[in-house]
């Protein structure tokens, strides 16, 4: 059993891995090329922070991401 859980821990921190090093290149295009890149990601990450700590954010949105970079923390303690 668990054998299998650390499968599993190492599969999704693997892929978490692979989705924050695409998110860092996906910015990093739209610095370069501008609204030439496709996609506004800089305001997408921006419209979800300001979900959470912005106009009209409540006590639960803010608990909600420091609990969410708290996991984030833990999870690239891990992977060193």
């Amino acid at each position: 059993m668990n054998n299998v859980v650390e499968t599993v821990r190492s599969a999704v921190g693997g892929i978490f891995s692979v989705l924050v090093s695409i998110v860092g290149l996906l910015v990093l295009a739209q610095v370069v090329f501008g609204e030439a890149a496709g996609m506004n990601v800089i305001a997408n990450l921006q419209s979800i922070v300001n979900g959470f700590v912005g106009e009209g954010a409540s006590l639960a949105g803010l608990i909600t991401l420091l609990l969410v970079v708290a996991l984030l923390q833990k999870q690239n303690n891990n992977t060193e």
